[in-house]
């Protein structure tokens, strides 16, 4: 059964506010109930006013703005606007008004579709005021921040990279990242781009070394993620900043720490003198009693080839001996520059122990040792890392003075730790800590020594420190002191435990 359409009910149910327009004056000839709700006039009323009178002219809406719209619509077509309306009560209505030309009834008008885009307005400027803030943020931040596309090159540049490099915005943009990078670090992290472009999200961390605006060469580091996925960024994320001062005063720090634990060990020379002395005592007075007794049996005409050989032999082997003494107390007093190395740390302690047993057997103390059986590899200075042990054994040493003869024993060990960092603990069987606040032990200038100078433990606790690790003591299971340095591992290597032998 076929239904008569009625497009007056259409017209008047619709969702959209709907008004018919003189095409000339824009008198409103028509509206429907909707556009009576949005601007507070009754239709009737409606149909006796023209858009200037309900539109905000203090925004510039008016009736010759008005009649513009309509004739742009009849002369080259639709129209698709924004406008103001003002309600009775003196409030505004933002609108936005579709006007299309029309013939109803044989008679030219043109008819308009309006929406009340009050929510869409205020989201809009939730979101320009959302913008202004992260600008505020972005504009205060010290850090630098870019997007570069998957070549390198500079899309957007924040407002820091003037602080940061002395550069404007537009001088950077468009040009590439790698443009007044050092060479050697422009080419590797042009691999590692390349490399970040094909893992969406992945990110990684930046160091090199790039040229300010006034010539001068700075270090930054920061880190890059990879947002090339995001539609928002469609880039690489880079964010970095200037440390050149704070690398300049870590410089300064380990140079400080060279030239401290340099004159530690010469005075640790100077002390150890008359150990040092006696050790040298047995091999050379060895070799004058093997080429005294040679002499004499010479001139007696005992001396057989045979003899002589077993002469020689015995001779070499003390002078042998003498030399490593000597060679290790050179060793350890070098004067050396800082330099960082891949180092198993049982290579060190095995270098040390020499110098150490020395003073031990001069106390008639025993030094044991449980080291790991496989490697374990930490990046570090092996001349400091040597002075830190060094320190603390001899601490160790001189805390045995009174403790019985048949129990002094000096401890060194190492182990690995489920946080991935390598431990080494140098334990004594002497006084032990002081009772009040161990951790003072570490400060500058506090000691227990009647002669010390209290800078020892103290610049051990530098050094590990610089080396990204930890310097502690604790009470030792048989009542003495045992101290405890972590060193973070180069490798992930596991070991075990050798006995004590």
């Amino acid at each position: 059964m076929h239904v008569a359409t009625n497009y007056k009910d259409v017209f008047d149910h619709a969702n959209d506010a709907i008004f018919i327009h003189d095409e000339l004056t824009g008198a409103i000839l028509d509206a429907n109930r909707m556009a009576s709700n949005l601007t507070g006039f009754s239709v009737e009323q409606l149909r006796q006013m023209r858009v200037g009178d309900i539109s905000a002219r203090h925004r510039g809406c008016d009736d010759s703005g008005a009649v513009a719209w309509l004739q742009r619509a009849i002369h080259e077509g639709p129209q698709l606007f924004e406008w103001w309306l003002c309600r009775p009560d003196g409030s505004d209505v933002p609108i936005e008004v579709n006007l299309k030309h029309i013939i109803s009834d044989g008679n030219p008008r043109v008819i308009s579709l309006v929406r009340d885009i009050r929510e869409r307005k205020e989201a809009e400027q939730r979101l320009v005021a959302r913008e202004a803030h992260y600008r505020r943020l972005i504009g205060s931040i010290s850090d630098g921040i870019a997007i570069l596309d998957r070549m390198g090159h500079v899309r957007w540049v924040g407002p820091s990279i003037r602080q940061v490099l002395g550069f404007r915005e537009r001088e950077v943009r468009g040009h590439s990242a790698f443009r007044r990078m050092h060479h050697d670090d422009a080419n590797r992290l042009a691999t590692q781009i390349e490399a970040l472009a094909c893992n969406d999200g992945s990110v990684f961390a930046l160091d090199y070394r790039i040229q300010h605006r006034d010539g001068s060469w700075r270090n930054h580091e920061g880190s890059c993620v990879n947002l090339l996925h995001d539609p928002c960024v469609n880039g690489l994320l880079v964010t970095f900043r200037d440390v050149t001062s704070r690398l300049e005063a870590e410089g300064r720090v380990r140079q400080r720490d060279l030239e401290l634990s340099h004159m530690a060990r010469l005075s640790t020379t100077g002390e150890m003198a008359s150990a040092l002395a006696h050790e040298l005592n047995q091999p050379f007075f060895a070799i004058m009693n093997f080429v005294g007794g040679a002499i004499r049996r010479e001139a007696a005409g005992r001396l057989g080839s045979d003899s002589l050989r077993e002469v020689l032999e015995n001779t070499r082997v003390q002078a042998e001996r003498a030399g490593r003494i000597i060679r290790t107390v050179r060793n350890f007093t070098r004067k050396s520059g800082y330099h960082r190395e891949t180092v198993d740390i049982r290579t060190i302690v095995e270098e040390i122990a020499p110098f150490i047993e020395i003073e031990a057997r001069a106390r008639r103390i025993s030094v044991r040792y449980r080291l790991l059986r496989e490697a374990a590899l930490v990046d570090c200075d092996w001349v400091l890392i040597e002075q830190v042990i060094s320190n603390i054994a001899r601490n160790g040493i001189e805390a045995m003075v009174d403790t019985p003869a048949e129990h002094r024993q000096l401890t060194i060990s190492t182990h690995l730790t489920a946080a991935g960092t390598l431990n080494v603990s140098i334990e004594d069987r002497g006084h032990g800590l002081p009772q009040a606040n161990p951790d003072r032990l570490f400060d500058a200038f506090f000691t227990t020594k009647k002669e010390g100078l209290g800078i020892g433990l103290s610049l051990c606790r530098s050094i590990v420190d610089s080396h990204g690790g930890h310097l502690w003591a604790t009470r030792g299971s048989n009542g003495g002191a045992k101290f405890h340095f972590s060193l973070p591992l180069a490798t992930g290597e596991t070991g075990h435990a050798e006995p004590i032998r």
